[in-house]
């Protein structure tokens, strides 16, 4: 994502910070941030930890994977613009105890008919990607709006605040020289 233009980074991380608060309120949440302007997409996945569907947290772990790995699939297969794909998951803010990420990277490929019909059977089988997704657009201001920058105002030390940079090292230094003295 660094290599994103800033705009597209702050967007992407509101996408995921969404994302996770969302995910909060559902057994799994996914969210892709795909612009037609780059060649790279990105994807957030939260899947809880659920004790009656998995039997333990390695096997919740391979599941994870799993459905990394078909997003990926399913995502480059949908959009033949896209040359890589980036995807994390992880559980929900919601989850009680310690948190993991799992991530996938995938590249473009020559995908066959039989490759393509496979990964839509996949996705349909594990409902990944399924039309009753919502595609909405982002939209913001290239820079922050200034009501929403905290400044906090420094406290002024008035016999500093006349003094150049200079000076003020030279004070520093004699007071430093003068605690010197008194510890001896």
């Amino acid at each position: 994502m660094a290599l994103e233009h800033r705009y597209y980074r702050r967007s992407h991380g509101e996408a995921v910070l969404g994302a996770l608060r969302r995910g909060a309120t559902e057994d799994r949440f996914f969210r892709a941030m795909l612009s037609r302007k780059s060649t790279t997409g990105f994807f957030v996945l939260t899947l809880k930890m659920i004790a009656r569907v998995f039997r333990s947290y390695d096997d919740y772990r391979k599941a994870r994977t799993a459905y990394l790995q078909l997003y990926a699939r399913g995502l480059l297969e949908q959009h033949p613009h896209l040359k890589r794909i980036v995807g994390i998951a992880r559980e929900p803010f919601s989850q009680d105890g310690g948190v993991s990420e799992d991530m996938v990277y995938a590249e473009q490929c020559e995908w066959t008919d039989e490759e393509r019909r496979e990964i839509r059977r996949d996705c349909e089988k594990a409902s990944v990607l399924t039309n009753s997704m919502t595609k909405k657009a982002w939209s913001g201001k290239e820079y922050p709006s200034l009501e929403r920058i905290a400044f906090q105002p420094r406290e002024l030390d008035t016999a500093h605040s006349t003094m150049n940079r200079k000076q003020r090292r030279a004070q520093a230094a004699r007071q430093r020289g003068a605690q010197g003295k008194h510890r001896k």
